[in-house]
């Protein structure tokens, strides 16, 4: 592949990231072209790869998308891959979370010491009814779900996906969000390179235990006094 050849395969990739975001975030071509102040013409040629954006334009864009700029700079095969084989995949991975999902809340039916019998009748199910939930073959509505976490100690949080690229994609927004959530001075302390060193002592300090803490801290006084 020769160097014409490859610049032109990167901007197809990059015009290819440039419309899954767009429609992800149910954006139209007309207000793409308004934000970045340029003709619809111009905005379809760069989903098209015909023409290159700029990486400011990249950059509003991500935002006006609320999507990570490196998924548009450095789309993965799983960001360029059609829409149509996300939904030739989708029925499986559906399948395969609700088997997922029903054996979290059958290990943890079993660790309370409870019988599919009690808990169906504690929650008015028919013990059929929630043997096809814990095996997956039935799907679980959410709110019975809510319910049947409760029940068994559990939470939402507990039952999410968060080893597939989907489940993956999600926490990501969710730490971006929670990244957005934090007061300006913070985001800036947290951002700065020369304050790494303090934030992994940070989170190795968090892993200590609380009598461990406790013995840090009274050093430090003995120290400064």
């Amino acid at each position: 592949m020769d160097e014409q050849e490859r610049l032109a395969l990167r901007r197809k990739i990059v015009g290819i990231a440039l419309r899954q975001a767009r429609e992800r975030a149910g954006r139209t071509v007309q207000a793409c072209a308004a934000l970045l102040g340029i003709s619809s013409a111009r905005y379809r040629a760069y989903e098209a790869g015909r023409q290159d954006p700029t990486l400011p334009e990249l950059e509003l864009l991500a935002w006006f998308f609320q999507t990570p700029l490196s998924a548009l700079l450095d789309p993965d095969q799983r960001n360029a891959s059609s829409e149509e084989e996300m939904a030739q995949a989708a029925p499986e991975f559906i399948a395969l979370r609700h088997r997922v999902i029903g054996l979290i809340l059958r290990q943890a039916r079993e660790a309370a010491g409870k019988s599919l019998r009690e808990v169906a009748a504690a929650l008015g199910y028919t013990p059929r009814r929630l043997r096809a939930y814990e095996s997956g073959e039935r799907p679980i509505p959410l709110t019975e779900l809510e319910r049947l976490a409760a029940h068994l100690g559990l939470s939402l949080a507990d039952l999410r996906d968060t080893e597939s690229p989907i489940g993956q994609a999600a926490i990501l927004l969710d730490q971006i969000e929670g990244f957005r959530a934090l007061p300006p001075e913070v985001r800036a302390f947290v951002t700065a390179p020369v304050h790494l060193p303090y934030l992994r002592l940070a989170m190795r300090l968090s892993e200590l235990p609380a009598d461990r803490l406790r013995h840090i801290a009274e050093d430090l006084l003995e120290i400064t006094l």
